[in-house]
């Protein structure tokens, strides 16, 4: 329907008729409680119930969707969005609207965000993780641990240089605590291996599927057997607890959940939003080993070894750290070495 229109309160900008890509100049102005849009010489009365206000995003134009197909743009923000509620369009003034315009409340929805994000990587992202270690199937974990053992076998490690009386009595003084574990834990299957590596140092650690490894260095660094044990007992903590399967999900989800906030996968390469999930990765890392100091401590006692034999070896390992050089406790995967030792003395 035609009509004449008021120019009061007239808002400029472009009618897009919904059947061809090129735009009209056009005005939109009040006219009693509808709108009319005047363009090339023609103009139309629009029910303000049939017409719907565009959120507006930044200094993007404002749109308003008509019947039919058709869209008015226009850069006047303001004077869109006030013709558009005091004619009472849908949608004008609601909530999108009012938190695009109020820096109140995208102060307080950006708070709430991060709260969200910071909540997700601390606590929801490691429950969720443990609950699908656990549903992967044990076979599936060996398989994972042997191709890991594959790799880092022809990267990083090479068999023990050591001689064969020594690996002889390591193999000894493991036995009667490697039968006890394995009956307190039926369920996982343990293999220790021994091997040289200039790359991991004075080191032992647990793959997937129950493997343990230890360097020639941190045999090398022992000076009983009975520090070995406890180095034994918490790496079979990593391995009962799943640790290494948990902490590879942990990582891909925390990266997930980062790529799914920033809509773009190539935010990997920028380290202002990978770092949160790295520092996410990192504390992670810590709760695992309080988790398995706390398995070493408790297989101990009852063993009736004195938990002092692991106090021992932290303090040689972080001795022989320091003067090698090497990254400070905040950036270590590992929780201070003072904290540990006091948990194995006291």
């Amino acid at each position: 329907m035609s009509a004449s229109p008021s120019s009061e309160s007239a808002v400029s900008g472009l009618f897009f008729d919904g059947k061809r890509s090129q735009g009209f100049a056009a005005q939109l102005s009040r006219q009693d409680q509808a709108l009319c849009l005047s363009y090339a010489d023609q103009s139309l009365v629009l029910a303000a119930s049939a017409l719907r206000l565009g959120v507006q995003v930044g200094k993007a134009r404002s749109y308003l969707s008509l019947e039919q197909g058709g869209v008015f743009e226009s850069a006047d923000q303001a004077g869109l969005m006030a013709l558009a509620r005091a004619s009472g369009v849908p949608g004008a003034g609601g909530a999108l609207q009012r938190l695009e315009g109020n820096l109140r409340l995208i102060l307080i929805s950006a708070v709430i965000v991060l709260a969200v994000l910071a909540g997700s990587l601390v606590f929801g992202i490691p429950w969720l993780s443990k609950v699908v270690a656990n549903q992967i199937p044990v076979s599936m974990e060996v398989e994972m641990g042997k191709q890991t053992l594959e790799a880092m076998e022809r990267l990083y490690m090479s068999p023990s240089q050591l001689d064969d009386t020594r690996l002889a009595e390591v193999r000894d003084a493991f036995g009667p605590y490697l039968a006890a574990l394995a009956e307190r834990h039926p369920e996982q299957s343990l293999t220790v291996l021994f091997r040289d590596s200039d790359t991991f140092g004075a080191n032992a650690f647990a793959l997937p599927g129950g493997i343990v490894v230890f360097t020639d260095d941190l045999l090398s660094l022992a000076e009983q057997d009975e520090e070995l044990v406890a180095i034994l007992a918490h790496e079979v903590g990593h391995v009962v607890h799943r640790h290494s399967l948990r902490s590879a999900i942990q990582s891909s989800l925390a990266l997930w959940l980062v790529f799914a906030i920033s809509g773009d996968l190539s935010a990997a390469s920028d380290l202002s939003t990978v770092l949160p999930a790295l520092i996410a990765s990192m504390s992670y890392s810590r709760a695992m080993e309080r988790e398995a100091d706390a398995f070493s401590l408790d297989f101990m006692r009852d063993q009736g070894l004195p938990p002092v034999h692991f106090a021992n070896i932290m303090r040689r390992l972080d001795s022989d750290a320091s003067e090698e050089g090497g990254v400070g406790d905040f950036l270590s995967t590992h929780p201070p070495t003072p904290e540990r030792i006091r948990a194995f003395e006291e």
